[in-house]
């Protein structure tokens, strides 16, 4: 798997031959196939794992953060930035994984949007949000989801690397998130 990351990271989707990623892990190229039924089957496994790595890691940053909402929201967006740079693959991947695993893709933009959900309907029934119409909040998590896709496109490359956004891109989608989502502390339960 470490191998077929590398490759689709380096040479994108199209390029990441079964013989780059036998030879990146190692093996004969026959040896690919004791793994996996064909090269699809890999690569519709990637956005997948990777995406449980993700939701691993802002759910630590979560659980690191202080008790408040506004507070956990921070931690979730400033996770995300943060494994996007220590896991530049994952731009590419996300990226060229519409159109090149689409099963793969949907599978973890749907895991993203379940987990964010969870979080979100946890946080209206502490009566912290101003949206409380559960097809709304479906709605207005996809929207701050694409909202990151669309950050991280713009801020996130500089010259061929992945960095982390400038302060102010957080501090704007904080800004964003807090007046529209977020009841202030004297309107929470």
């Amino acid at each position: 798997m470490a191998a077929a990351i590398e490759a689709v990271g380096e040479y994108g989707f199209a390029g990441a031959t079964i013989a780059r990623i036998a030879e990146g892990a190692g093996v004969a190229h026959g040896t690919f196939y004791t793994y996996f039924e064909s090269r699809q089957a890999l690569l519709d496994q990637l956005l997948p794992d990777i995406s449980v790595e993700l939701l691993n890691h802002i759910r630590e940053k979560v659980l690191e953060a202080p008790d408040d909402p506004i507070a956990r929201e921070r931690a979730r967006i400033e996770g995300f930035f943060e494994f996007l740079r220590d896991t530049p693959h994952l731009f590419t991947m996300l990226h060229e994984g519409e159109f090149h695993t689409r099963a793969g893709f949907h599978r973890h933009v749907e895991m993203q949007t379940e987990s964010y959900l969870r979080a979100m309907r946890y946080e209206a029934r502490q009566g912290n949000l101003r949206v409380e119409d559960p097809e709304e909040l479906q709605v207005v998590c996809r929207m701050l989801m694409a909202s990151r896709d669309y950050i991280s496109n713009h801020y996130c490359m500089r010259d061929g690397k992945v960095v982390a956004p400038p302060p102010h891109v957080v501090d704007s989608y904080m800004n964003f998130a807090v007046a529209g989502l977020f009841k202030p502390p004297g309107e929470r339960a």
